[in-house]
């Protein structure tokens, strides 16, 4: 996999210090036009409350590469040209709010965003609360410092090992506090958890060492792998999930519209492009699903 070097791309240092800066205000220009396009493919498919208001509000942390994150003052990714896309076929404008993980459920019940998507994978957890819409396939892997000190290779083998995750995202927490149990069962050391506020500083706490690993899907992984040099993915991928856009359970018209939409960009082609284009293409499922995760 290539390293994304596109459009003088920031270094992991740029990363963390713009991160620092975001904040959670929409990036949409509020004096920009709002006029939707009534005449796009999927328009009619759209609650009237959005058709009206020509916009899709669409909520996401923008400090994950390749999927969100910042270039200078642009927000780009994989996902990014992706909600460009889907709002394409809706015929809406797209105005994304940068929203932390922890943020993404309150987001959605304050209507401050109608969706959530980037980097978000389908856990049962999340399905309590919101309808999923699956739209890609990605497996887990474990990003330790150079050198891997530790020797850490497969999630079996965490005990004594500090697991470094982002606040609200559920994957590194679920497999540090399963895993932690089974080491203290064996009477071995337990694995301790430390959570951060998004993924730049967890990341930095591996880099120096201040935490032993962190489980990331494998694109992010191996991003920062060969972004940084200062850290490596250990072992083999594993435990593939779906990453998806969450929407109220009340909100089955968008649901069912990004269904539409996500259908439309897989058929017509653009669905496999913009993932070549961020050498993603492994990450491809022939059709969207919802509510299709299982842990």
């Amino acid at each position: 996999m290539k390293s994304f070097t596109r459009k003088a791309l920031i270094s992991l240092g740029g990363l963390l210090a713009t991160a620092l800066t975001l904040s959670a205000c929409g990036s949409a220009d509020p004096t920009a036009d709002t006029a939707a396009n009534t005449q796009a493919p999927l328009y009619n498919r759209l609650p009237e409350r959005i058709q009206k208001s020509g916009v899709l509000k669409i909520g996401g942390s923008a400090t994950v590469a390749p999927y969100v994150f910042k270039d200078g003052n642009e927000i780009v990714g994989m996902d990014k040209d992706l909600m460009d896309a889907l709002v394409g076929v809706l015929g809406v404008r797209l105005e994304f709010h940068d929203t932390p993980y922890e943020s993404i459920i309150t987001g959605l019940k304050s209507q401050r965003i109608d969706v959530a998507m980037g980097n978000l994978s389908d856990t049962r957890e999340r399905q309590a609360v919101a309808d999923l819409v699956d739209y890609r396939m990605v497996p887990q892997s474990l990003l330790v410092p150079t050198g891997n000190p530790k020797g850490l290779t497969s999630i079996d083998n965490l005990c004594g090992a500090v697991v470094a995750g982002v606040a609200g995202s559920l994957s590194d927490e679920q497999v540090a506090t399963e895993q932690n149990g089974k080491c203290k069962a064996a009477g071995k050391p337990g694995v301790g958890f430390s959570a951060f506020q998004d993924a730049t500083a967890a990341i930095l706490a591996v880099q120096t060492k201040r935490a032993d690993i962190m489980i990331l899907n494998g694109a992010v992984a191996t991003y920062i792998s060969n972004t940084t040099k200062k850290t490596e993915v250990a072992g083999k991928p594993f435990r593939p999930r779906y990453h998806a856009a969450l929407v109220l359970k009340t909100n089955t018209d968008i649901r069912d519209a990004l269904v539409a939409a996500f259908t439309e960009l897989i058929e017509n082609g653009t669905y496999a492009k913009l993932l070549a284009k961020w050498d993603l293409a492994y990450t491809a499922i022939p059709a969207p699903r919802v509510n299709a995760g299982t842990t």
